[in-house]
């Protein structure tokens, strides 16, 4: 064995409480990277599964969706990794900074003093990685098998509510690869975490060693008094600010792994917010009974205009959709059903600034490529539709604009009435270029629909309700006493008229029928936002907890290595309470300098990830009030905790022992 890796090991076994958390910080670093792999390939393996191999058509976007999340959440383990295991041996190498003098006097060569630090981590590895991959093996056991059990639920529900059946099964897979390149990865963390601590051993001249110049930490500048600290902590404040501010080499690292915890606790709180508020809205369309026909569409272009064209292959009837809501309505006594059904695929609106608003024209992706805006028209059971017309003061037959459009302005609904009051007629066009002229008898805005059918996570821009004809989909809610009675009645209603003959009903018989409470449907909707959720938090977890290890060991070794400092301090007069308030106050003002950066940090991250979820839904970047004061009470107890702890250790040292030692 070289003399160096030798000297490494000895280091290791004599300075066991460091070697611990050395291991620990690295077997967490190799159990993140684990478990994200094992989260990586058992998806490939559900989407294999379920897409058939290669992942079909569409390889190249599912390989997207499960690289980019993991190439992210890599990184952020990797670089949360290398500061902390970084600011581990970093404080090794300041407290061994002696005997790096003593190997050079005898001989030893920058090269070697360097192999000593390096061999440290790669020993450490040899004990830690293996742990971590064993570890990470766990963690994405029990994290999959949670995650399976989410997909079970979401398969069972699909089927709750007879919709097209969903049979996603996600089990827990591993393969050689993930530990193979686990272990790499963690090895080359662990190596760029102690190259620069080992580069910067090897520079310090012997003499500088002995003498204890530790790496440069302590530099000549000049520190101004502060009225606040001196207000708050005294004299003994003033000290320790001073220190803090000559020393930063030394309290960078605490200061960095404190804002990351802060940072980490901050992104779970408005991570957890925008999730909520997400499902918040998907729920807010109400909780009716609802049995919904839908028919499958053929996708095609249009042969004399090369426009894309939706072929509805199983269209509803106005008339059938009525016989089965009286036959609905029998369920029950007094039982009120509103059925409504769409197409959004025969008609589009051709824009007319004679009756469309500006404000409406302007808003992005109302006019599409063709220079037509989408267009929805919407028909009713019989008493519905003679309940709409009353409202509107026009008689049965008539059609019926809706005049309110409700749309997601970057993280805000938003509302408006998209045409004047006096709009008469509206021009439509289909993918063939035929203009059909469309009268408008009577205007309804918002708070003269019915909330059941009318209000949809999604609405089109143009809304027009028409006497009758052949729909895409038709939905029809009520509110039963008894729904599970209900539900069994209204199967047998619907199987009459579109029977479920096959598992697949929605792509074989080109139809999907489905009875369920709304929010059954939006469970099913929220499966991925609940499953992201629970990774995701998981991971911060395990963060939070690496970087608090990282905050445990350097706040340990700073008070420690400075044993002769605070020595030749009680030497001079200072006494046990004054030194102990002049620790106290350097941890409060670590504690501080770390809070306000990870609090800056805290807010930028997730505003960043707010950005790209405004997109979709209409959530904005919201404070997390709770989560920013728990993040504070957490940082600053902690960094009070082990400060108490270490100055504990210091009580009943003897000092001249204390200053004999490192100059010996």
């Amino acid at each position: 064995m070289r003399l160096t890796a030798e000297l490494a090991l000895n280091q290791i076994k004599r300075n066991r409480k460091r070697t611990i958390g050395t291991i620990i910080a690295t077997a967490l670093s190799a159990a993140l990277l684990t478990a994200v792999m094992c989260f990586a390939t058992s998806g490939y393996r559900m989407l294999e599964n379920f897409l058939g191999p290669g992942l079909g058509e569409y390889s190249g976007a599912y390989l997207v969706m499960l690289a980019i999340p993991s190439v992210f959440l890599g990184l952020l383990i990797a670089f949360m990794s290398i500061t902390v295991i970084s600011n581990i041996y970093e404080s090794s190498t300041v407290k061994r900074i002696g005997e790096f003098g003593v190997l050079k006097c005898i001989g030893a060569t920058r090269r070697q003093i360097r192999e000593t630090v390096v061999f440290e981590s790669l020993w450490i590895s040899v004990f830690a990685i293996p742990l971590g991959l064993l570890t990470g093996t766990f963690i994405g056991f029990v994290g999959v098998t949670i995650a399976g059990r989410y997909i079970a639920y979401f398969n069972e529900l699909s089927k709750s509510i007879v919709m097209r059946p969903v049979n996603f099964a996600l089990d827990f897979h591993v393969d050689l690869v993930t530990y193979v390149f686990s272990a790499l990865f963690s090895m080359i963390v662990v190596l760029v975490s102690s190259a620069k601590p080992a580069r910067k051993s090897g520079k310090i001249a012997a003499i500088d060693c002995i003498k204890g110049v530790h790496l440069n930490l302590i530099k000549n500048v000049k520190v101004k008094e502060n009225p606040v600290i001196d207000k708050v902590f005294g004299y003994e404040g003033i000290l320790g600010a001073g220190n803090v501010k000559r020393n930063k080499t030394a309290y960078r690292s605490t200061v960095r792994a404190l804002a990351l915890s802060i940072m980490l606790i901050m992104l779970a709180g408005s991570l957890k917010n925008q999730a909520d508020n997400a499902m918040k809205w998907m729920s807010s369309i109400g909780n009716d009974m609802v049995v919904d026909y839908i028919s499958i569409m053929d996708e095609v272009d249009n042969i004399k205009t090369g426009k894309p064209e939706d072929v509805i292959v199983k269209p509803i009837s106005t008339d059938t959709a009525r016989e089965i809501s009286e036959r609905l309505r029998s369920y029950q006594d007094g039982l009120k059903v509103i059925g409504v059904g769409f197409d959004r695929s025969t008609y589009k609106t051709i824009p007319d600034e004679k009756v469309m608003s500006s404000e409406f024209l302007l808003l992005p992706e109302i006019i599409d490529e063709f220079g037509e805006v989408s267009t929805e028209l919407i028909a009713a059971d019989e008493k519905t539709y003679e309940m709409l017309c009353e409202r509107a003061g026009v008689p049965i037959g008539s059609n019926i604009l809706i005049n309110c459009y409700s749309y997601n302005d970057n993280g805000r609904i938003k509302e408006l009435e998209p045409f004047s009051a006096d709009t008469k007629k509206i021009n439509l066009i289909d993918s063939s270029d035929a203009a059909k002229e469309l009268s408008i008898d009577g205007i309804l805005y918002k708070d003269q629909l019915p909330s059941s059918g009318f209000y949809s996570l999604a609405p089109e821009p143009v809304s027009i309700i028409v006497p009758s004809g052949n729909m895409r989909g038709f939905s029809w809610y009520c509110d039963p006493k008894d729904d599970n009675s209900f539900i069994e009645y209204a199967r047998s209603v619907m199987d009459e008229y579109y029977p479920i003959l096959t598992e697949d009903s929605y792509v074989e018989q080109g139809y999907s029928v489905r009875i369920s409470r709304v929010d059954q449907i939006v469970k099913v909707m929220n499966i991925a936002i609940i499953l992201g959720e629970i990774i995701l938090n998981g991971l911060i977890i395990l963060l939070m907890i690496m970087g608090f290890a990282g905050v445990i060991s350097t706040l340990s070794a700073n008070v420690r290595i400075r044993q002769r400092e605070f020595a030749v301090l009680k030497s001079i007069g200072m006494t046990n309470s004054s030194l102990e308030k002049m620790v106290y106050s350097e941890s409060i003002i670590c504690s501080i300098k770390g809070c306000a950066r990870g609090i800056i940090w805290g807010i930028i991250l997730p505003y960043a990830i707010n950005l790209s979820v405004r997109k979709i839904f209409p959530v904005r970047y919201e404070l997390p009030v709770l989560s920013l004061l728990l993040g504070i009470l957490v940082v600053t107890l902690l960094v009070i905790f082990i400060t108490w702890a270490e100055i504990g250790k210091m009580r009943g040292r003897n000092i001249v022992e204390d200053i004999r030692k490192d100059l010996c």
